[in-house]
């Protein structure tokens, strides 16, 4: 394989029309429009294959967290055109009402009464005040980076408690739902569906014992083998930035039997690169033109 020569593309959603403060979906036409591009001058490949030589650039269309429009929106594009995709999924969350914390938290901060001006959150052995102001992102943003490193549980205990005190739902989105159990076995079955691991819960890994890395890891690819009747060999860090993860979750990752492991560190990569910490390009609601002059200027920038 050529140095730099491959492009491993980070997906979350297939969607339109919704509510998507976090900006993770793609409409259906623009992912349409988008595989379509990539064809016209790149070999669309698996995760498998990227150490295979190529003389064209290797793409892999990939998506994180196991969302229903994955199967509902994303799988019948890709079957059409033809192209293979790796579904990372959080074993934990199939068929969960809660499905994911930060949905639950778009919602509340949407939908938080007028009087509201801050939100108060657990800290230690007390409390801490976040003042809400007129941004919405900034919110999202703020309260986000505080939730991040408490334990999944813990975060929904809390936006439980915030949405009691503030008397509305917290619900995810109906749109938002992550995939029932029937649907990623449905989804495994399609003949262009990788399945990857995503840890159980979605915690963040960096800061955890190293036996409780192991666990969430190690449990998810079983889960998912389980329920597929197959081989699951890739992983994904969930959120996948160099705070995410840390020696002890490669080290986890490898002893668990996974052949790579994807991060969300924005790079090209390449013969050399780490399998267990391999970057990815995050891809947005873009038009054909937008999307083609990233790829062009992802094809200029230096390798990992």
């Amino acid at each position: 394989m050529k140095s730099g020569n491959s492009r491993i593309l980070l997906y979350h959603r297939i969607a339109e029309g919704v509510d998507d403060p976090f900006k993770l979906c793609v409409t259906p036409a623009r992912f349409a429009a988008q595989l379509d591009e990539i064809g016209r001058y790149c070999e669309l490949s698996t995760l498998a294959e990227l150490s295979l030589p190529s003389l064209r650039p290797r793409f892999v269309v990939t998506f994180d967290d196991g969302y229903a429009d994955n199967l509902i929106n994303a799988v019948p594009i890709a079957e059409a055109k033809g192209v293979p995709i790796a579904v990372f999924v959080t074993s934990g969350v199939l068929g969960s009402h809660s499905g994911f914390w930060w949905d639950r938290l778009g919602v509340l901060l949407r939908s938080r009464p007028s009087a509201v001006s801050e939100i108060t959150l657990p800290a230690g052995d007390g409390t801490v005040r976040i003042g809400l102001g007129s941004s919405r992102r900034k919110d999202l943003q703020s309260v986000r980076s505080y939730l991040l490193p408490l334990p999944v549980t813990e975060i929904h205990r809390v936006l439980d408690a915030v949405s009691e005190q503030w008397g509305i739902s917290a619900a995810p989105p109906p749109d938002a739902r992550p995939l029932t159990i029937s649907e990623f076995v449905q989804l495994a079955a399609s003949n262009v569906v990788t399945i990857g691991a995503h840890t159980v819960d979605h915690v963040r890994l960096r800061g955890l014992e190293a036996a409780d890395q192991q666990q969430t890891i190690s449990s998810s690819k079983e889960q998912l083998e389980r329920l597929s009747g197959q081989a699951v060999s890739h992983f994904a860090y969930p959120y996948g930035g160099k705070d995410a993860f840390d020696d002890h979750s490669v080290d986890a990752v490898r002893s668990a039997g996974f052949e790579t492991a994807c991060t969300t560190i924005p790079a090209n990569a390449s013969s050399t690169s780490d399998p267990f910490r391999l970057p990815r390009r995050q891809v947005k609601n873009w038009s054909r033109l937008r999307f083609r002059v990233a790829l062009e200027r992802w094809r200029l920038v230096p390798r990992h």
